[in-house]
């Protein structure tokens, strides 16, 4: 499409696009009339493959067909206008050769004119138009600002074309009447050094356009990927079949026949680049043009072979050979089909091999585990989904999208949304078997991730808890104990002042500086007491739990008893784990006095490679509880440590359990 240009495509070709229509319908009449005129002259079938009215006939109509077809659904594509000006050129060849049928009455200066248009009129579309498809395909611009270059010079190649004919000799193998020069000769021989240059020239700017085909497929994404495939399949298609005409200048007729491919798959690839999956088309082509060439090397190999070493003493070498290949047919095919499916489908045929694929990327994190995912089986998009969000992604969001439920340990559900292949409408079985192989390893990654942010946050939580205390110790210590101390050395300076003068006076101030000294003392028990209760050091974890519910759990209007089920001796602990419990447990049964009906606590205490920690009570325990600061502070206290704690009422009454892991066991 020309450049700025936006046409909608609404997927049919419109009445109200006449214009391409008219077009093929004249290219038609022409044609036609041309043979009608042919056969009328006397001429025969043989005859028009011969003078090449049959192979006109059939680029011309072609060429045409397509290029109207492109120009119906978008309008002044230069890539259509190009096939038709293809078939143009034809179509004036095969007036020519219709006009020289024998039917129609010429002088004979105006048969040599028409005779010689006719052979010549052909080259622009090879030398020209050709190049400029492969050049511009499938938008109609240059693969970039550096190529404009390269498509002027392209169309300059249309003022040498006359040099092909008029070039002394040129026209001599040609199925003409008169072969008699066309220039003087000096004039000749001048035009006749330009036909080199004019070859080569066409043959740079055809290698050049292949080339930018080339890098264009490479360069390109997603749709434009794929309608260049299209054409570069055709091309590789065409070569591949005529290959010996290419090198030699001759060879059959095929060679002309198969061109058609090339606007076929254009227009396809334009139009409709998704009616077909042209990855499927490719694979296949490989498999069985791999198969056949291999298949007719091998016999010829084998035939040989078999004539060398048997001579006269087997003469049945051919029938061996084909014996050979035909029992070889079937494992090459399937070692071929292989080949090509892992470099078009990846590993989706072998999906333990793509789950060890993404397994050596699970400490990537999910972008690595995606991108191994889209390697793997050759995906074009994988992203995952959580919560009705996107989590990770990897490679660009197609139309067509597929979802895997992922199963993850924990945490919400999670889901693998994979790109379907372009020219795909559904996934494909063997690729559901590899994603739902995959989804394990995924799974994996997914909640690896998560713990690793859980653990962050953790680490969040416990330095902003350190932080905190140190704010309090720092508040306690200035606004408490240290204007406490100050207040206790002015009340000692002012006593020794007045001890002469006023001893009553400074006997008083003695004793408020006792008091003061007794409320210090208090606070500094109270600070340490809150790093860690000094009982536990003396007692250990059961002494102090004992001693706590002896001094200071009661209740006044109803009574309300603890007990402490432990081993004696209880294991030896580690001061951290020692607090956490002391905290716990002395959170947990105040939190029962505040709020429950229960009249009796029981903690217990077992240690094996953990400390189980279990605070139960006989209340009724109706409703669910309110997660406060100190139900809070007994999961952070248990999670500090890598432990877990739950909560909760029970038939029974009330249940909170802390798991706490031991250091060293």
């Amino acid at each position: 499409m020309a450049a700025g240009m936006a046409v909608p495509d609404d997927g049919r070709m419109s009445a109200k696009r006449p214009g391409p229509i008219v077009v093929f319908a004249v290219t038609m009449a022409v044609v036609v009339a041309s043979w009608v005129s042919w056969l009328a002259g006397g001429q025969t079938v043989a005859d028009a493959a011969e003078s090449y009215l049959l192979t006109n006939s059939a680029m011309a109509v072609t060429f045409t067909a397509f290029g109207t077809i492109v120009l119906a659904h978008r309008p002044r594509h230069r890539i259509g206008s190009l096939f038709v000006a293809y078939g143009g050129f034809y179509l004036a060849s095969v007036a020519c050769l219709g006009v020289l049928s024998g039917v129609f009455t010429l002088s004979p200066g105006w048969e040599r004119a028409v005779d010689v248009f006719g052979i010549t009129v052909w080259v622009p579309a090879v030398t020209v138009c050709l190049p400029l498809i492969l050049q511009l395909f499938p938008d109609g611009r240059p693969l970039s600002p550096r190529w404009r270059p390269l498509v002027v010079a392209t169309a300059a190649l249309l003022v040498l074309t006359p040099a092909l004919t008029l070039a002394p000799g040129a026209i001599n193998a040609e199925p003409i009447a008169d072969r008699s020069p066309l220039l003087p000769e000096a004039a000749g021989r001048v035009v006749g050094a330009l036909v080199p240059v004019f070859v080569g020239a066409d043959a740079l700017v055809l290698l050049a356009g292949i080339v930018a085909l080339g890098l264009r497929a490479y360069r390109s994404r997603g749709t434009q990927r794929l309608q260049v495939m299209w054409l570069l399949w055709a091309v590789v298609v065409f070569i591949v079949l005529n290959v010996q005409r290419i090198v030699t200048t001759d060879g059959p007729i095929l060679f002309l026949l198969t061109l058609p491919l090339i606007p076929a798959a254009a227009t396809v690839a334009i139009v409709r680049h998704q009616l077909y999956d042209i990855r499927l088309i490719v694979n296949r082509s490989l498999v069985y043009g791999l198969l056949t060439f291999g298949g007719i090397g091998a016999y010829l190999g084998i035939v040989a072979g078999l004539g060398v070493l048997a001579r006269d003493h087997l003469p049945a070498n051919s029938l061996v050979a084909t014996g050979v290949i035909a029992v070889a047919f079937a494992p090459a095919r399937l070692g071929l089909q292989g080949l090509v499916d892992r470099l078009m489908y990846g590993r989706r045929h072998d999906p333990a091999q793509a789950a060890a694929q993404v397994g050596t990327r699970l400490g990537a994190g999910l972008d690595g585990v995606l991108h191994a995912v889209c390697e793997a089986l050759r995906l074009p998009y994988a992203a995952i989904s959580a919560d009705g969000r996107l989590i990770a992604m990897y490679g660009e969001r197609p139309e067509v999208r597929h979802t895997v439920a992922l199963e993850v340990a924990d945490g919400p559900s999670a889901d693998l949304l994979v790109g379907l292949r372009a020219g795909e409408s559904r996934l494909s079985a063997a690729d559901g078997r590899a994603l739902n192989l995959l989804a394990a390893p995924i799974g994996l990654a997914l909640q690896a991730v998560r713990l690793s942010e859980q653990l962050r946050e953790s680490r969040t939580r416990i330095v902003a808890a350190r932080e905190e205390e140190r704010r309090r110790l720092r508040r306690d210590l200035h606004d408490g104990l240290g204007t406490a101390l100050t207040a206790v050395t002015l009340k000692a300076d002012a006593a020794h002042n007045l001890q002469s003068s006023d001893p009553p006076r400074a006997s008083r101030l003695l004793l408020d500086l006792r008091a003061d000294l007794t409320d210090a003392i208090a606070d500094i028990r109270r600070l340490v007491y809150d790093l860690r209760p000094p009982d536990l050091d003396e007692l250990g974890l059961v002494g102090a739990l004992r001693q706590r519910a002896e001094q200071s759990w009661r209740r006044e209007a109803t009574p309300f008893t603890v007990t402490i089920d432990a081993p004696d001796p209880l294991p030896s602990l580690p001061a951290a784990v020692e607090v956490a419990a002391y905290r716990i447990a002395t959170e947990a049964i105040t939190n029962t006095l505040r709020h429950g009906d229960a009249g009796s606590c029981r903690v217990t205490l077992r240690a094996d490679g953990a400390l189980h920690l279990e605070i139960t009570d006989n209340g009724s325990g109706r409703g669910p509880w309110r997660h406060g600061v100190g139900l809070r502070s007994m999961h952070e206290r248990a999670a500090e440590l890598g432990g877990s704690l739950t909560a909760g009422p029970t038939d029974r009454g009330g249940r909170v359990h802390a798991l706490l892991p031991l250091e060293g066991r």
